[in-house]
């Protein structure tokens, strides 16, 4: 029979073997997506689209929901805020350095209802599709009102299609309401 130390030492044991396991295998995805970054500074042009609270939830290869890429400024879910350029994107996600994704970058939009870290409704996150590092990504955001995710994503959109800019106006979080 096992005594109470015995079984204590064992279950530590196993307990820092995964913990060293998941550091391990984080570490070595963080090496993986060192490449994959955006502009070194912000989007030139008139902002077209504004967005304080948003939340981000995870950035991930097209087709890859599941599969988390761990991007300098987007490895964590968080609390963000986005802004949409006429020279393209900045995504600023609170304690992480901000990512700027040039106009040339975005490939457009689109919604989902499950990715890496969170499952919502059918089309309950909003999608930035764009390219890094010869790579196709999905970058998702969790809005608290369905108007500014609509906004979200004609402003995408029109970035994306290079049509000229419509009416977005400045979103707040007072104007969602």
């Amino acid at each position: 029979m096992m005594n109470r130390p015995l079984f204590a030492l064992i279950f530590a044991l196993i307990a820092i073997l995964a913990l060293a396991a998941m550091w391990w295998g984080w570490r070595a995805r963080a090496r993986r997506d060192a490449g994959v970054v955006g502009a070194p500074s912000a989007p030139s042009g008139e902002r077209l689209a504004h967005f304080p609270m948003v939340t981000y939830v995870s950035t991930t290869p097209v087709g890859e929901p599941l599969v988390r890429v761990s991007a300098p400024g987007l490895r964590y879910r968080g609390r963000a805020e986005v802004s949409v350029f006429q020279g393209g994107i900045t995504i600023e996600v609170t304690g992480e350095a901000p990512v700027h994704i040039p106009l040339a970058q975005v490939r457009g939009s689109g919604s989902a209802g499950v990715r890496v870290g969170k499952a919502v409704e059918r089309d309950g996150l909003a999608l930035l599709r764009w390219e890094a590092d010869g790579r196709e990504l999905e970058s998702s955001f969790r809005f608290d009102h369905a108007t500014e995710q609509r906004e979200f994503t004609a402003a995408i959109d029109a970035l994306s299609s290079g049509e000229p800019p419509t009416d977005f106006t400045h979103t707040t979080q007072e104007d969602a309401r």
